[in-house]
Order: C-alpha cells, then structure tokens, then sequence
C-alpha cells in the first residue's frame, strides 16, 4: 500500500476515468500529476480537480515521447514529491453515451485480416512502449523505499479477441503479460502491480461503468495490494 503522502501520476488523464482516478486518490491525501498530450484539456482537469481541494498539476506529454514522458515525470516529482503510484491508461476516446457504437477504423483499429506491423506499431508506442517508459521512471525510487502502485488501465482486448480491434489486441495483451511478470518480480518489495480490464462503456451513473466507481475500485485494490487482475463488464 502506497503511503498518502506520495504523488499519485495519472497517465493518460482525461476527464473521464483518468479525473475520477485522479479525485479518488487525491482526497485520501496523494497529490496529483497529471499527464497528457492535450495541454488544453489537461489544464481543464486540473483546474477542476483544484476546485475541490485538490492538489493537481498538468505536466503536458505525449506518451509516444519517451524523452518527453520521463521528464514530465521527473518534473511532477520534483515538485510534488516522490511519485509513488503510477495510472497508466492513454487509450482512443470512445463514445460516452451508452448505445453509441464507436467507429472502429476512425479510431485506428483493425481486423485480423487487416493487421499489420504499420497497423500495429502505433498502437504499442502508445500501450506498450508509454508503459514502459513510465514504470522505467518511477520504479526505482518506489522499490528503494519498498512502497508504490503501478496499475494499468486496459480494455476486453487484453484478456480475450474483439472483433475488428486485432491490432491493440496485440499490444494489450503483450502489456498484460508483461505486468503480470513485473507483478511476480515484485513481490515482497512493497511494490504492487495491478491490471484492470473494463469491458463496458464508461459511463456516468451507470453503476460498474461509472467512472468514480472504477476509480473506487483502484482505490480499493490498492489498498489490499494482493490481486493483479480485476476485469469489469466481462
């Protein structure tokens, strides 16, 4: 269980889960950094989060940039203190309104038949290749005082195939086994790795889709610093 005075870094912050994630852990006591390429959005959060109490700051990055993401990290550190739980969850915006079908090709998906490495390689930079980066950043520090969270966000994909979505199937579920490694390799130093897969459309108000709900549950996980995997909607 990650202290409540370390830094929470929220990876991938919208205002949707990432905000709800972000509230959670910053009324138990964490500070917030949050981290995303849309610096104008990512302000919005912040400002929000600041206006119920919360002590949130927006470090702008792109996950795909690995020399950029290691120093917004370094940044939210430096000023906020250690980072000691890391959300990691950068992903398509889908629809928020439950009924809405997505576009999958619009959001860069492909079929089986339709994958390849070029289909592929974006999808990983940003699943895979972010996650990488960011538990590269925040990780030593977390196993020298043998205390912090990595917990990463994924859809159905990772645990079992969608039609239509082969490409981020391929990067999901490489991120989870990886987690699921780095979970074994740390344990008994203090360190907890979870994974959580939603299979339903976050939705506010709807009851395990709402946002506050799922970021509960983080909290919660956390907190008993025992289970890897937790799927919703599945």
């Amino acid at each position: 269980m990650s202290s409540t005075s370390s830094t929470i870094a929220v990876v991938g912050a919208g205002p949707g889960l990432g905000q709800a994630v972000a509230r959670r852990f910053g009324v138990a006591g964490h500070p917030v950094a949050l981290i995303s390429r849309d610096a104008e959005k990512l302000r919005g959060v912040a400002d929000s989060l600041a206006a119920e109490g919360i002590d949130a700051r927006a470090y702008p990055a792109d996950v795909t940039d690995g020399k950029g993401l290691t120093a917004a990290l370094a940044s939210a550190a430096a000023e906020l203190g250690r980072i000691g739980v890391l959300a990691y969850g950068p992903a398509p915006t889908f629809p928020s309104e439950a009924g809405q079908v997505p576009d999958l090709k619009a959001l860069g998906f492909t079929s089986a038949v339709e994958t390849t490495v070029d289909s592929v390689r974006p999808m990983f930079d940003m699943l895979v290749g972010g996650a990488l980066t960011a538990a590269a950043a925040v990780l030593p520090a977390m196993r020298e005082a043998r205390d912090g969270a990595l917990l990463f966000t994924t859809g159905t994909t990772a645990v079992k195939p969608v039609p239509g979505m082969s490409n981020s199937g391929i990067a999901l579920s490489g991120l989870r086994s990886w987690a699921r490694g780095l979970h074994d390799d740390l344990a008994g130093e203090g360190v907890y790795v979870g994974h959580l897969s939603i299979g339903l459309p976050i939705v506010p108000g709807s009851g395990e889709g709402d946002p506050d709900a799922l970021a509960d549950r983080w909290y919660q996980l956390v907190q008993e610093g025992r289970t890897f995997e937790t799927t919703v909607g599945f």
